[in-house]
């Protein structure tokens, strides 16, 4: 009998292992169907968004490299540094054998990647334009892992998250927003980056989203003559806090447009300020973006409709 369940439990024990060993394929934000032979063990991140992603899919114990600010969760302080966005490390990455590396798509340097490329390390890219993919990207992660139990209850909890907001938000009063990534030079984002979306979500128009360039340079002028209803901007150093929006007019960077008093949204102090880190990294926290966001954007329809300032229609 002793002997029928020792050959019962290698048996078992031979089905999990080749279970846990099959092969696993998904399609990935390049065109491309990543397949490893195995979940991978030991992962890469090139972006700080993919490196939340991984924690967030239950693969933050195999994360051995990672780019420069990612710190976020605190523990990916601890993990290997790997280079920049710009300049990988190709010796100490050789060095750490992964078999698997995140790659943001097109936010990654290209010579970088394709040096990375000699070195045979699987890539999986991934670029969510809009924050529905971002729980997708989470879910293929958790894929290529081996965590895909987690990754999909993380998925399905952001998913539920962001539809709480867009139906709280939707039918609140449209407001125009100019949404200022640099001050020098002058940048903003158009309506196919993800900050646009977060706008969308709590009912604001961005005032240069049909610009053709995904981070438009554009000119102080062209702001006045936008004539926003709100001004926003990240903190700069925000990254791992979860703070709402305060009041930008003591911000150095953003008291310059006080001197715009035509301006609506200079003339009626809706000058905000947000976290950089959830709204700079296309990742499961830009849902924290939003609620600030939301609560800017809130802030400024009560002032608004104190001062019966009519609604500014939205550009065509």
């Amino acid at each position: 009998m002793k002997v029928v369940i020792k050959i019962v439990a290698l048996c078992w024990l031979f089905y999990v292992r080749s279970a846990f060993a099959a092969p696993v394929s998904v399609p990935d934000d390049a065109g491309h169907l990543v397949t490893l032979s195995a979940p991978a063990r030991r992962v890469i991140s090139l972006a700080p968004s993919l490196t939340e992603m991984i924690y967030e899919a239950g693969g933050g114990d195999r994360l051995i490299g990672a780019v420069e600010y990612s710190d976020y969760p605190p523990q990916a302080l601890k993990v290997t540094r790997i280079g920049n966005n710009q300049q990988l490390d190709l010796e100490r990455i050789a060095t750490l054998k992964p078999d698997l590396a995140l790659v943001w798509f097109h936010g990654n340097a290209l010579r970088e990647i394709e040096k990375l490329r000699t070195l045979g390390i699987p890539m999986l890219y991934l670029e969510p334009h809009d924050i529905s993919d971002i729980p997708g990207a989470m879910l293929r992660i958790g894929q290529l892992l081996g965590t895909e139990a987690v990754a999909r209850a993380a998925a399905d909890r952001f998913r539920q998250k962001h539809e709480r907001m867009r139906a709280a938000y939707a039918h609140r009063r449209p407001l125009r927003v100019f949404y200022e990534i640099a001050e020098k030079p002058l940048l903003t984002v158009n309506d196919k980056q993800i900050i646009s979306d977060v706008m969308r979500v709590c009912g604001g128009i961005n005032v240069f989203g049909k610009e053709a360039a995904l981070v438009p340079q554009i000119s102080t002028e062209s702001v006045v003559a936008a004539n926003p209803d709100v001004i926003l901007a990240a903190r700069i150093g925000g990254v791992g806090d979860a703070d709402g929006a305060t009041s930008g007019e003591g911000d150095a960077r953003m008291r310059t447009w006080l001197a715009f008093k035509t301006v609506r949204a200079v003339r009626y102090h809706q000058i905000w300020m947000i976290s950089e880190g959830p709204i700079s990294r296309h990742g499961p926290r830009i849902l924290d973006a939003v609620d600030a966001v939301c609560g800017a954007l809130d802030q400024a329809r009560r002032v608004y409709g104190e001062t019966s300032a009519a609604p500014v229609p939205t550009r065509k």
